[in-house]
């Protein structure tokens, strides 16, 4: 190891020892002041949910809405401390003769302030675990935590257990540069098939009407069934869009006036995610998908939206090796944890 590699190993094991002594310190401390509350109306959760740092989509009011018409109940939570609302979490709960016996959070809770210390994150999830202790049934949790040590202690530190190592991954395409300068970030041979659909003339859509959605939808029943893979459910997809139609967008591209790729996505407070993709053979011959997502960028970006999420992949897959060239930020989280 060279002594440059050896100062920052020290620093990291500093940093991650100093990380440990203040969640051993607070433990028993700043958790009493924190508060979870139920939020019942759309109105507050939108309000609160608008001023994520970091949203994802799972916590979003639409997500748990399709939840809902899959049968589970859906809770959703404000935690509070003496200066206000600090962050917010959407729990999947199922129940059996009206005992809940399992709840699911996916990717939260999420947090109202940036950078949130070690001891607030700490309180936060210390007041969930205490919320479910001996009378809900079994908590299963993937935080939106990075996938190393800290999140590790944190989490232990609040009472939860490892289930499954290294969860959800994806990147953050950056929206507040110019186009120019987001456009010039992308590696060429991401740029190659984008400037191949602009040569031949794909024209590109927008679409919000129920129409479009259904569309969409159909393309991707059969799209699941020609690439033989399991995906979210046209039911779950049609009770979110229902549940927030103006949330949802889709994307057409077109060559000679006929559909040859179509991208469904959402906005997420802040951010936007992708969803569901389709290309057939003249589209993929084109680089039409590439086009839409370039498009996305575009009205995302227009719409006010700091970041747009490429909705998850991981970099041994070929369509991984794809988004990855779009050279986004990266993030894995932390995996599952559960707790009795």
């Amino acid at each position: 190891m060279s002594g440059r590699e050896s100062d920052s190993a020290a620093r990291l094991a500093e940093h991650r020892g100093g990380v440990l002594n203040t969640l051993t310190a607070v433990a028993g401390g700043h958790t009493a002041l924190l508060t979870a509350e139920a939020v019942t109306g759309r109105v507050q959760w939108e309000d609160l949910f608008a001023q994520v740092v970091v949203p994802h989509f799972p916590q979003a009011w639409s997500y748990g809405e399709g939840k809902r018409a899959q049968g589970w109940s859906i809770e959703r939570l404000a935690f509070q401390d003496d200066q206000g609302p600090v962050a917010v979490c959407q729990v999947l709960v199922r129940r059996v003769l009206g005992v809940p016996v399992i709840s699911r959070i996916n990717r939260g809770p999420l947090f109202l302030r940036r950078a949130p210390p070690p001891d607030l994150q700490l309180s936060v999830f210390s007041a969930l675990r205490r919320r479910w202790r001996g009378r809900r049934g079994l908590l299963l949790i993937a935080p939106a935590l990075p996938f190393d040590e800290t999140s590790a202690t944190l989490l232990r530190a609040a009472g939860f257990m490892r289930r499954r190592a290294g969860g959800w991954g994806s990147a953050l395409i950056d929206l507040e540069p110019t186009p120019d300068a987001i456009r010039a970030s992308f590696s060429s041979k991401w740029r190659n098939p984008l400037n191949s659909a602009i040569r031949a003339g794909v024209e590109v859509r927008m679409r919000r009407d129920p129409e479009a959605f259904e569309w969409m939808l159909e393309r991707h029943v059969g799209n699941m069934a020609a690439k033989n893979f399991v995906g979210p459910t046209v039911g779950f997809a049609r009770a979110m869009i229902a549940a927030s139609p103006d949330s949802f967008w889709v994307l057409q591209a077109l060559l000679d006036n006929e559909p040859v790729s179509g991208l469904l996505g959402t906005r997420i407070g802040v951010h936007a995610e992708n969803f569901l993709g389709w290309t057939n053979d003249a589209g993929r011959r084109t680089g039409a998908h590439s086009l839409l997502i370039w498009n996305a960028i575009l009205e995302m970006k227009a719409a006010g939206c700091r970041a747009l999420d490429l909705g998850g992949y991981t970099t041994d897959e070929k369509y991984g090796a794809y988004k990855r060239g779009m050279r986004g930020t990266e993030y894995r989280l932390c995996g599952e944890w559960l707790a009795f």
